[in-house]
């Protein structure tokens, strides 16, 4: 409905409306309103009910701006990113655009929601910079230009699980701190940079043993019951198009650390992980500098004195895990040669 509002609205603009009087339109789902000055439309106001929530808006046009805004009682995470603006160059669009949308209540899932949310964008002959954020600061999202021209791309997140749970990343995650930076060039092309602090993962997730077994040499996880419980994620991520690829992530617990690589399309639910871990890769660094001994020890979990290989799938629902075991019995820096996969 609100693409179709814009699009009638930027329609009646661009072909120079034929109107010379105000129009009203209701029925009892719609209201639309429109305001001319001579022959050209000024104003166009709206109301619509979908899934029993009313939203209303303005389009205000300018000689030289367009301003909309847009207010939302309350609306599911999904629905927003269907309505999520993503203006690119328009080489018939001379205006400047100003964007505006309210949301009283953004559902994120069952038990989290944000509140008081405000989406803000500009356009002007290209796309300038948008800001996203609630009244707590819970998330933020922003992209806004540099000194260099270039544009930065800037998240953060209270509940990193959450964050993951709404982008369809993972639901197993719980907890943590996020924070991301990173370059934008376009809506399907950024790298970036996220990093999350003090988390754990679901006790219930398919790798869960995975990760139970990584931390069997852990004693300080297993005396404190904490072997779900991670410190640090890592995650350099480059999309290109809808694929989203991503090298040398880490996850530190306890003793333990992960490294993985591979990539994911979202769209088609696909993702493909090559990954290690070192259970003692933590303890192994401090090592690093004792002669002698830190010939034994690489410089990242790949090469660690003991560690394992791991192969992650996903075609749709379905998920695989692949241990490799002869990557246990090979020492630090031999490990590559014994790569079963390639």
């Amino acid at each position: 409905m609100i693409k179709n509002l814009f699009f009638i609205s930027f329609f009646i603009f661009f072909s120079h409306s034929i109107f010379a009087y105000n129009y009203e339109y209701k029925s009892d789902d719609v209201s639309i309103s429109l305001k001319f000055d001579q022959s050209k439309i000024s104003e166009i106001k709206f109301e619509f009910v979908k899934d029993n929530q009313k939203h209303f808006g303005v389009i205000d046009y300018s000689n030289q701006e367009i301003n909309i805004n847009l207010n939302t009682n309350i609306i599911t995470f999904d629905e927003f990113k269907k309505f999520f603006p993503k203006p690119q160059t328009n080489s018939k669009l001379n205006k400047k655009i100003n964007f505006n949308w309210e949301i009283a209540e953004l559902l994120v899932s069952d038990k989290y929601s944000l509140y008081s949310n405000k989406l803000n964008f500009t356009y002007n002959k290209g796309f300038e910079l948008l800001t996203f954020y609630d009244s707590k600061k819970d998330f933020e999202f922003s992209i806004l230009p540099n000194l260099n021209g270039d544009k930065q791309l800037y998240l953060s997140a209270r509940d990193a699980g959450q964050f993951f749970y709404a982008q369809k990343i993972t639901k197993n995650m719980i907890g943590g701190a996020l924070i991301g930076k990173g370059n934008f060039r376009r809506f399907d092309d950024y790298d970036l940079t996220i990093k999350v602090k003090d988390f754990s993962v679901n006790k219930e997730s398919k790798f869960y043993n995975l990760i139970f077994t990584s931390r069997l040499l852990d004693i300080f996880s297993i005396l404190q019951n904490k072997q779900d419980e991670f410190n640090y994620l890592e995650i350099p991520i480059q999309k290109k198009g809808k694929v989203f690829n991503f090298d040398h992530a880490i996850m530190l617990g306890g003793t333990v650390a992960f490294s993985f690589k591979g990539e994911a399309n979202p769209s088609q639910k696909t993702a493909k992980v090559n990954g290690t871990y070192g259970p003692l890769y933590l303890f192994e660094k401090n090592f690093q500098n004792v002669p002698f001994l830190k010939e034994l020890f690489g410089k990242n979990v790949e090469e660690s004195l003991i560690a394992a290989d791991f192969k992650v799938s996903k075609n749709g629902n379905k998920t695989d895990f692949i241990f490799n075991p002869l990557s246990v019995l090979t020492p630090g820096k031999t490990r590559n040669f014994f790569d079963i996969w390639e």
